[in-house]
C-alpha cells in the first residue's frame, strides 16, 4: 500500500505543471509559444515559491524598465530579450524608442543555468511588461533546444485599460496589479551584467 501512495504522489507531482497552467485561450494568439505553457502572475509566483531554486523566473524587460518601473522580488535574473538602440530611433506606431534584439539572450540564460547548476531541461518562467516579449524569448529558447519554458502572459505591469478613467494605463491584471511582492530596489546579483556570455 505505501508503494501505491508513493506512486500516486509522484504522478501528481509530475502532472502539477500542467494542472496549474493558464488556459491557452486566455493568451492572445500572437503571444502563444511552441511550449503552450502560460501562467498568470499568481500561478508564476506560486510555482516559483513551491519549486524554489529548481525553477528560474527571468524578467526579460530592458534595464531601463526595471530601473524605473521596478522588479518582482521572486525574479532570479534580468536578461533582456530586446535592448534599447543606441541611435535613439523612434517608433511612430508605438510612440516610443525602438529596440533591437539582444544577440546574447540565449547565451545569458545558459550562463544563468550554469551558475545555478541547472540544465536546459530545468523549468523557466519568462516575464516582460505586458506579455508581448516573453513569447519572443520563449521562441528563442525553443529554437535553442530548451525543454520547459512558461510565459507569465500578463507581464509585470499588465494590460492597458481600454475605457474608463484609467484608459491607456496599465491597470488590468499583471504582477504589480495582483499585489505580488516587488520593489524599486534592485539586487545587483540579479542584474544582466552577471550573465552576459
Amino acid at each position: 500500500m505505501p508503494v501505491l501512495h508513493a506512486f500516486a504522489l509522484l504522478l501528481l507531482l509530475a502532472t502539477a505543471p500542467i494542472l496549474n497552467a493558464a488556459p491557452r485561450d486566455a493568451v492572445k494568439p500572437k503571444w502563444r509559444t511552441p511550449y503552450d505553457l502560460y501562467l498568470t502572475p499568481q500561478e508564476a509566483y506560486q510555482k516559483k515559491l513551491a519549486a524554489g531554486a529548481s525553477i528560474l523566473l527571468i524578467d526579460v524587460r530592458t534595464r531601463a524598465e526595471i530601473k524605473y518601473i521596478g522588479m518582482a522580488d521572486a525574479v532570479d535574473a534580468n536578461i533582456p530579450v530586446r535592448m534599447l538602440r543606441d541611435d535613439y530611433a523612434w517608433s511612430v506606431k508605438s510612440a516610443t524608442y525602438r529596440t533591437r534584439e539582444n544577440p546574447d539572450f540565449v547565451g545569458a540564460v545558459d550562463r544563468l543555468l550554469q551558475l545555478r547548476e541547472l540544465t536546459r531541461n530545468s523549468p523557466i518562467i519568462l516575464m516582460c511588461q505586458s506579455g508581448s516579449r516573453a513569447p519572443i524569448g520563449a521562441r528563442l529558447l525553443h529554437q535553442a533546444g530548451f525543454g520547459e519554458v512558461y510565459t507569465q502572459y500578463q507581464g509585470f505591469e499588465g494590460f492597458k485599460a481600454k475605457q474608463g478613467p484609467d484608459q491607456g494605463h496599465r491597470v488590468v491584471n499583471g504582477w504589480k496589479n495582483a499585489n505580488l511582492p516587488w520593489s524599486y530596489q534592485l539586487d545587483a546579483a540579479k542584474m544582466y551584467f552577471n550573465f552576459t556570455p
